[in-house]
């Protein structure tokens, strides 16, 4: 039940007057299928829900177990091993999910027509849409009494956001990290009005309960790519990717760099007293797989976690004036 379906043509087509050609041709075939009334949307609820008691019965499912397609038709694994009746309401049901489907087409292509002016390939939003539309059909509950395309409007509308935010990637972004996001930019406008100004990373990463690391994370994901072949002149000599500068590691001078990295670290560390040398290359990871807590060196040296603060603070001060930011130099 979990497979995705493509509805209508691939969006995968190179040329532009193709693809608005494909899409012409989606929206003939989507108005071949007849809108369902509300009367014959509530006799295909009724099948609906026929269906799914016989086949909970046949599988002994407990009482509490959702009557939807996803829930009773995906317990059911090879419909041949059951009864005649139980495969009888399973080929029922599998032709309601369809006629449902088929019938709310019509549905899809009108909220994926809403967005159609952020840029994204109709055919993109078509194809999202109907995956929205699957998924409504295989968690709509039948007995609830409500109606499906009311249901189906908030599942179409959720996954054409999740298109607009994946944008054009060419690789793309995963569902989870795709809501992340989505709740980063609601919880940063809201505290644009809130401060009257923009939340930093850490106050950021405070209201959403996140390291500032993944703040970040989340910000870079959020970014469009952008090509290396974009030209930067008009006759295209120039590339975005002629001016990018190459890795550090192929620099001619980057033996050099680390040599005098090196050299200016020790001697700063040199201007200090034994503990403190031990007490800053052990919490920025100097010669070590990576830094320690104050826990850590606390506990090892037997003095307290807010002493190992108060001399870690004391060897910064002290660094003062030898370095510009003795922080980022032994970070580097």
């Amino acid at each position: 039940m979990g497979k995705t379906e493509r509805l209508g043509p691939s969006p995968t087509t190179s040329n532009d007057g193709e693809r608005d050609s494909l899409v012409g041709l989606y929206f003939r075939d989507a108005s071949r299928y007849e809108l369902l009334s509300n009367e014959a949307e509530k006799r295909l609820s009724r099948k609906l829900t026929l269906c799914y008691r016989i086949i909970s019965a046949e599988l002994a499912l407990p009482d509490e177990t959702p009557q939807t397609f996803r829930e009773i038709i995906g317990s059911l694994g090879d419909a041949c091993a059951f009864s005649t009746r139980c495969r009888r309401a399973f080929h029922l049901a599998t032709a309601c999910r369809r006629k449902l489907i088929q019938s709310n087409l019509r549905l899809a292509v009108h909220i994926a027509r809403r967005y159609s002016q952020y840029g994204i390939p109709m055919s993109d939003l078509i194809q999202d849409a109907n995956v929205g539309l699957i998924k409504a059909v295989e968690r709509f509950d039948p007995g609830k009494g409500f109606r499906f395309s009311t249901y189906a409007y908030w599942w179409i509308s959720e996954e054409v956001k999740r298109c607009l935010q994946r944008g054009t990637r060419l690789v793309h972004t995963p569902e989870n990290v795709v809501d992340e996001i989505r709740q980063l930019h609601k919880v940063s406008l809201k505290m644009h009005q809130s401060l009257g100004r923009t939340p930093s990373q850490t106050e950021l990463a405070r209201e959403m309960e996140a390291s500032p690391s993944r703040i970040g994370e989340l910000r870079a994901l959020a970014a469009r790519e952008v090509s290396t072949d974009v030209p930067l002149v008009d006759d295209g000599s120039v590339t975005l990717g002629d001016s990018l500068k190459g890795r550090e590691q192929l620099t001619p001078d980057h033996p050099m760099f680390h040599r005098d990295r090196s050299r200016t670290l020790n001697a700063m560390l040199g201007k200090l007293t034994d503990r403190e040398q031990e007490i800053l290359s052990r919490r920025y990871g100097l010669g070590l797989p990576e830094p320690e807590t104050l826990q850590v060196i606390s506990d090892d040296l037997g003095i307290s976690r807010e002493r190992v603060r108060q001399i870690e603070k004391m060897a910064l001060k002290k660094l003062q004036g030898q370095f510009s930011s003795p922080e980022d130099a032994f970070r580097a």
